[in-house]
């Protein structure tokens, strides 16, 4: 039984991996080498005064857990590292940020839905560690059981992840939007590598917090 557990928890494991690893990982490698003339906060103030929305107040955060709230009200939070930055990477999770404050006012329930997931991707896994942990330190389970299970329940953090990742690829798709119509960036060759960067970003939460930990 244990055996069939641990099957059906690679299924979804294995396909966040590969999807992460396919649409996230190659582009955003890539896109670190490739060097614009202003930083990524710049480009979050012009892609949201271009939209309207120029009185909007921009934060910097430096290790925000993935499940923490980066848009709210009238505010976003930036990546700290990314908001000075100048790579293409860098812009392109900026990108990102924009997309998802965009998401936040038309659909909310959408980004709740994430976040939601997010923090449960990070939480559930890490809890049923400890428990597992204690279990086996007690006798109460098996080796293998306490394997199988600590799979599981990253299996079903995994299937949370990648059932909500819509949210991110529709944050990136408006992005997209307003990078190109807007043309935020005059050189054509910038605002390619910008727009597959933030769609690469838009893939890579779809692995739960305590495996990405790992990759």
């Amino acid at each position: 039984m244990h055996r069939l557990l641990l099957f059906l928890s690679l299924l979804p494991l294995l396909a966040a991996i590969i999807l992460r690893k396919l649409n996230a990982e190659r582009v955003l490698r890539g896109s670190r080498d490739i060097q614009l003339h202003i930083k990524g906060e710049d480009l979050a103030r012009s892609m949201l005064a271009s939209v309207g929305h120029e009185t909007v107040e921009l934060s910097t955060t430096k290790q925000a857990w993935a499940g923490a709230s980066v848009t709210g009200e009238r505010w976003l939070a930036l990546p700290a590292e990314s908001a000075v930055g100048s790579s293409a990477a860098d812009h392109g999770q900026v990108a990102l940020r924009v997309g998802l404050y965009l998401t936040s006012l038309s659909h909310p329930a959408v980004i709740a839905r994430r976040r939601w997931a997010l923090r449960f991707g990070h939480v559930f896994p890490v809890f049923t560690v400890v428990v597992c942990s204690f279990a086996l330190v007690v006798g109460k389970l098996p080796a293998l059981w306490v394997l199988s299970i600590i799979m599981a329940s990253l299996g079903i953090a995994a299937c949370a992840q990648v059932l909500t990742v819509v949210a991110e690829l529709q944050s990136a798709a408006h992005a997209v939007v307003v990078l190109e119509k807007k043309r935020i960036l005059p050189r054509l060759s910038d605002e390619e590598a910008v727009v597959a960067a933030t769609r690469a970003w838009a893939w890579r939460g779809i692995v739960p917090g305590l495996l990405s930990r790992l990759m």
